[in-house]
């Protein structure tokens, strides 16, 4: 019934994309949808080709894609790859954010459930977590794979069994330990290394908290971890392997590290990811370092007072102790390297910094820690509800707190969903495409502003290769970029997109150069979908190639004769 109730609320509060499922998608943007719903195609179809899932050369032909440094979603792709093929990615997308919110809330009412003796408390702590702002924030921004968030709660649980109760075997808590590691591996690996951080800030406090029971404990935990290792490594051991070694490695994915973090004033005011924005908390947002999608660090004040009280009340409890330090300790490495205050970076140096310079675990974004920030004030209001003493006081004030933190917590409604729509030309049956040919899709996929390419590949269900996508991949230098390395064709078609250059204007040479990297590329056909300024684009691309070969309704096809 709980996990009915969380599905009916996050259906209801998605409804925009859930009513129309093949043709909206969930977020204020199209650009992170459309790549999530090209992972959650990609999966399904290279299992049915017998590829390498981790390696892919449907986009980026040239060079290919190591999938491991990607946000891909390969666990959940998997599980919801029957909806994908029969409903399109789109439908896939927005079940996976649905029921990414609705699970993870459940999750938490089932963690909660340990800590608190009220079925109303658990819900209603698993209700702050999995339609908190963090939450709101991630969807607004169409990041399936951060409200895909059901690990951390159990993990909550079985760190609490390894260290405190210790009232199972510890084969078996290590191994349900080691289970829970890889669900979260091949769910989304960024959450798996965010967890190991706080996981080890949470294994502190509590040492701390209960020193004189640490000797008398380390055993049965150092036996539990090794347990889950022997469980997780084996499994987990391919796909790690081909990250480091395999082709296509990045030397660098995060440029600047100190970039998407928590602003500081974030956390008193709402951003764009909340319904009740006023007029000079959203002008203060708009200088948050980062992009709105992960400005999710936002507790507000009801949250705030609830956390300080129940600290107040119950401190002599070493579970709001504990939460409260691992709190506290998480949300400060959510702020980053240096303190920001309303957009302006104070430089003050923060504990942060030495994440920074940790490799691997510096390619972490700051400011999705305050997922677990989320996570323990959740758990922290199950315990405030959960403190009070039976009676209709206790009810009202119950009822008065949910309903403040509530319309705090509340996003913008109806929720924001953009349009997903693909041209026939793709989804034709039977296809007008051949399949395993390479084609040139305009508008060039290559970055944040570019990506209806690999929408329309995916609901193609990627039965052709592209030069191009909006995707994580090495580039010439070693370091990672979102999209191709640039060529003339990326920069002259990017160029005409936005007005820059004019259709007639581009040199010869550079014409040249395009046809050039066309034949190294081996396309076989270019295809001009709907687009801004697609008659200049039109214009240009026949110049360049000729009179179309074809046009199908909203789609101008060239064929590329080879040489």
């Amino acid at each position: 019934m709980v996990l009915a109730g969380f599905l009916l609320l996050s259906t209801a509060i998605f409804a925009p994309a859930d009513l129309h499922p093949a043709a909206t998608v969930i977020g204020a943007t199209i650009a992170d949808p459309s790549q999530q719903a090209w992972f959650l195609g990609w999966l399904p179809y290279a299992i049915a080709h017998h590829v390498n899932p981790l390696f892919s050369t449907s986009v980026i032909s040239q060079t290919g894609v190591n999938m491991m440094w990607n946000t891909w979603i390969p666990l959940p792709a998997l599980l919801l790859s029957p909806l994908t093929l029969l409903a399109g990615p789109v439908a896939g997308f927005d079940a996976a954010v649905t029921l990414g919110v609705a699970l993870s809330g459940w999750c938490m009412y089932l963690a909660a459930s340990r800590f608190v003796r009220r079925i109303g408390a658990a819900v209603l702590a698993g209700a702050a977590y999995c339609f908190s702002p963090f939450m709101f924030d991630q969807a607004y921004a169409g990041h399936s794979n951060m409200v895909i968030a059901l690990v951390p709660p159990l993990m909550l649980l079985a760190v609490d069994t390894i260290l405190v109760r210790q009232n199972v075997s510890s084969r078996r808590a290590g191994l349900l330990f080691g289970t829970l590691m890889t669900a979260q591996f091949f769910i989304t690996e960024e959450l798996l290394a965010s967890e190991a951080v706080v996981v080890a800030v949470a294994v502190g406090w509590v040492a701390i908290a209960g020193r004189r029971h640490l000797a008398a404990r380390w055993r049965f935990a150092a036996r539990s971890l090794g347990w889950a290792l022997l469980l997780f490594l084996p499994l987990v051991a391919y796909p790690i392997w081909f990250q480091f070694l395999g082709p296509a490695v990045p030397v660098r994915v995060i440029g600047d590290k100190n970039f998407f973090v928590t602003d500081l004033v974030n956390i008193l005011l709402p951003s764009t990811a909340q319904g009740v924005e006023p007029g000079f908390a959203h002008d203060i947002a708009l200088r948050y370092s980062g992009n709105s999608g992960e400005w999710g660090g936002y507790l507000g004040l009801p949250m705030l007072a609830v956390i300080a009280w129940t600290a107040w009340r119950e401190w002599r409890r070493p579970l709001v102790r504990v939460s409260c330090a691992v709190a506290g300790t998480v949300l400060i490495i959510s702020l980053g390297s240096t303190l920001h205050v309303a957009g302006i970076d104070t430089h003050v140096p923060l504990p942060g910094l030495v994440l920074a310079h940790i490799p691997v675990l510096d390619n972490l974004l700051p400011a999705r820690f305050a997922l677990y920030v989320a996570l323990l004030t959740a758990l922290l209001f199950g315990v405030f509800v959960d403190s009070l003493p039976p009676g209709r006081r206790s009810a009202q004030i119950v009822a008065f707190c949910s309903v403040a933190i509530a319309l705090a917590f509340l996003p913008p409604l109806p929720f924001p969903t953009r349009p997903a729509v693909t041209p026939a030309y793709f989804t034709a049956s039977p296809p007008l495409i051949e399949p395993g040919s390479t084609l040139l899709v305009v508008p060039f996929a290559h970055d944040f502003y570019s990506t209806e390419a690999m929408l329309w590949q995916a609901e193609a269900g990627i039965s052709f290769s592209m030069p191009e996508g909006y995707i994580i991949n090495r580039q010439p230098s070693g370091v990672a970029g979102q999209g191709p390395p640039p060529s003339a064709t990326s920069i002259t078609l990017d160029g005409i997109s936005s007005g820059a250059v004019g259709a007639t204007r581009v040199a010869p040479a550079q014409r040249a150069q395009m046809l050039n990297e066309l034949r190294a590329w081996h396309v076989s056909g270019v295809v001009l979908g709907p687009m801004d300024r697609r008659q200049a684009m039109l214009q240009f691309l026949t110049l360049l190639l000729g009179p179309p070969s074809s046009q199908q309704s909203a789609v101008t096809v060239w064929v590329v004769r080879p040489g």
